[in-house]
């Protein structure tokens, strides 16, 4: 079979998926819009998702990225050197199936 006769759903198949990770930190809530752009200039289109959740009465944020494990020190490393009082949760990997790869 010719490779223009492929879908995108086989070619996803055929090559192995990114191991995916979701991480937890915790920032200042004025500095939302800097860890946006920042995570946004490390992994560009490879961020899946970001969920912010206000506490401490709206003074910090919790934010959830879900990101490839590759990209995931480069991050934390690019947040340690912009964002110092950011502090860093748990980082969970995540299956395949709850993707929608399996």
């Amino acid at each position: 079979m010719h490779a223009y006769f492929h879908t995108q759903a086989a070619q996803r198949r055929a090559r192995p998926a990114p191991r995916a990770c979701l991480m937890l930190l915790t920032v200042e809530a004025a500095a939302l819009s800097e860890l946006r752009a920042l995570v946004m200039r490390t992994c560009g289109d490879a961020m899946q998702f970001m969920r912010v959740e206000a506490c401490d009465h709206g003074e910090r944020a919790k934010v959830w990225l879900c990101l490839s494990r590759a990209l995931a020190g480069q991050v934390m490393v690019a947040v340690m050197r912009a964002l110092p009082g950011a502090e860093f949760g748990r980082m969970t990997p995540l299956a395949a199936a709850s993707r929608g790869l399996a």
